[in-house]
């Protein structure tokens, strides 16, 4: 079970394949264009990645040629109905049902916004944002979203991991999609979450290595 709704459990089949029994299931919602199964052994296609604010997450197999995938296609659909409300196409690996997620999946305060890691809609719109590392460009993996579409995410790279140093952190704006991503200086914390009103609360660890939890106002 991923989640508890009022119309029953949404349901996550370790071989793909998701839904709320005697309600919908994940075949009836599938987006225009996509296979029913997919595999050698013909496995439903779509896994449910995650569910925030009454929103699931969904990453589906696009086919592929000569042995390999093409970009798979994430979407959003209501966690009661089934229902899509945005979807895209992202280079970003699509976790089995039964594998470990990389990214929580996080939503604006006012649930505008919906993200786990590269992958972000924009629910207002009905569109998404890829943000998956691409040639030269780097992955950015989100971490908080304000309600005005400012978002806070990781840069993450080889290099970084390779030697231990802290990650680089930026700033975008979802609102517009205008500019690129705003790399912040060395040492800048972003929130955990974000407040309606703009505070954000902040996990950090004092030299002890003891959790310190932090509320922050806006300036």
């Amino acid at each position: 079970m991923m989640a508890a709704t009022p119309d029953g459990p949404l349901a996550s089949m370790g071989t793909g394949g998701f839904g709320i029994p005697g309600r919908w299931f994940s075949d009836d919602v599938r987006p225009p264009g996509l296979e029913a199964k997919t595999g050698i052994v013909g496995s439903w296609n779509g896994d449910a990645y995650g569910v925030a604010d009454g929103n699931l997450l969904v990453g589906w197999s696009t086919g592929g040629k000569f042995g390999a995938p093409n970009d798979p296609l994430w979407s959003v659909h209501d966690v009661r109905t089934g229902k899509l409300r945005a979807s895209m196409i992202c280079a970003h690996d699509v976790a089995a049902s039964d594998e470990a997620r990389d990214y929580p999946v996080i939503t604006s305060p006012d649930g505008r916004y919906l993200a786990a890691g590269p992958v972000v809609f924009d629910l207002k719109r009905g569109k998404g944002t890829c943000l998956e590392g691409d040639g030269d460009r780097k992955t950015i993996a989100l971490a908080a979203i304000r309600d005005d579409g400012t978002a806070y995410g990781a840069v993450l790279g080889k290099s970084a991991a390779a030697s231990g140093s802290e990650a680089v952190v930026a700033e975008l704006d979802l609102a517009t999609g205008a500019g690129e991503p705003k790399v912040l200086d060395a040492g800048v914390r972003v929130p955990y979450l974000t407040s309606v009103e703009g505070s954000g609360l902040f996990l950090d660890r004092d030299a002890d290595e003891n959790v310190r939890v932090s509320l922050r106002r806006e300036r």
